[in-house]
């Protein structure tokens, strides 16, 4: 089973995230994909958007993802921000942008954004995100998740899918481990159902605050990843690709060989 993998430009964390350094270290190590955030000082900065620009046209493999800073909400539309940002998209075709969503939005105002987003010149991706403590209120920020996809759908506009997996596992959120795991395989049923492939954002942690002190390879630390890829595999869930969300670069090599090699992926 052949899955892309890749890494964000958090594997940067100690050259300032800078995407050229992960650009380098990514062709380097022939990740597949690489991840770049594009933060309001970065848009700012024209000089080292033209050579982000350069590196990325000089690329011979490896699919570029853009990561929005500003989260999937009415305000994000009206912003200075999106000016900026679809701008600098503008160099690209049909480049893959990853929002976060606002569980704080409403609805018909997040589907109205899709529709209005439909026309440009993008890929839509939208991934789970808890702005708020409580298992009460994730609950309900999920069940909103998939209605959007399933209202844009099937009015025929076509957003895709990434699950942070390591989300439903801090400690804020306060789901049980089980009630984690019985999330992940809902999202990962509900997409696999609509034939939606999934972008994955992986980390593993030793820890349920999840911080960077706490980080291992995957597959060995406290999230049951054999058991959600067992399911992955044995359901036939679509994976567009795993990005790997790491804060340095030996992890991601690591979770890659233990992903070839624990779970029969090559």
């Amino acid at each position: 089973m052949k899955i892309p993998m890749g890494v964000a430009n958090s594997v940067s964390y100690n050259m300032d995230y800078d995407p050229v350094d992960t650009l380098s270290y990514a062709v380097q190590s022939d990740f597949d994909i690489i991840q770049i955030y594009i933060n309001h000082e970065m848009l700012e900065k024209k000089k080292d958007l033209e050579t982000l620009s350069t590196n990325i046209r000089n690329l011979s493999k490896a699919d570029i993802y853009f990561h929005a800073e500003d989260a999937f909400n009415e305000a994000f539309t009206k912003s200075k921000y999106r000016e900026s940002f679809f701008s600098y998209l503008n160099e690209f075709t049909r480049p893959r942008v990853i929002y976060h969503f606002d569980e704080s939005e409403e609805l018909d105002t997040i589907l109205k954004i899709v529709d209005h987003l439909s026309n440009e010149n993008q890929h839509i991706y939208l991934e789970n995100y808890f702005q708020f403590s409580g298992r009460i209120l994730a609950e309900k920020n999920l069940r909103k998740f998939t209605a959007v996809f399933s209202l844009a759908n099937n009015a025929g506009v076509r957003i895709r899918p990434v699950i942070d997996i390591p989300r439903f596992y801090q400690s804020k959120i306060g789901f049980s481990e089980e009630e984690a795991l019985n999330w992940c395989f809902q999202l990962l049923n509900f997409f696999g159902n609509r034939d939606l492939p999934i972008i994955l954002h992986l980390i593993d942690t030793q820890t349920r605050e999840q911080d960077r002190s706490g980080f291992c390879p995957l597959g060995e630390g406290s999230i049951p990843y054999e058991t959600i890829f067992d399911f992955i595999l044995k359901n036939k869930v679509g994976l567009e690709g795993i990005i790997f969300e790491y804060l340095d670069k030996v992890n991601p090599l690591k979770s890659r060989e233990n992903l070839k090699h624990l779970f029969g992926m090559v």
